[in-house]
């Protein structure tokens, strides 16, 4: 195995996400898998790139589930009177 580590300030200046929170996301146990050499935190470049594209992310596609459904006129009719 060949992997290529990032260090968490680069993590954060790559994913615009504060180091602050990067820090906070390692205590929860949440956000991209991290290793430990002694006190040094590195995050593996391959496995940050999949956890990356696992992310929700927004757009044409994403607005569609959120349309709201059309509603029937003895509906508007129930909801006035």
């Amino acid at each position: 195995m060949n992997a290529q580590f990032l260090t968490e300030i680069e993590v954060a200046e790559r994913t615009h996400i504060s180091l602050a929170t990067l820090r906070r996301w390692r205590l929860e146990k949440r956000g991209p898998k991290f290793y430990k050499f002694g006190s040094l935190v590195r995050y593996d470049k391959q496995e940050l790139a999949q956890w990356e594209q696992a992310q929700p992310s927004g757009g044409e596609n994403a607005t569609e589930r959120f349309m709201p459904k059309p509603v029937r006129s003895n509906e508007l009719l129930r909801r006035s009177g």
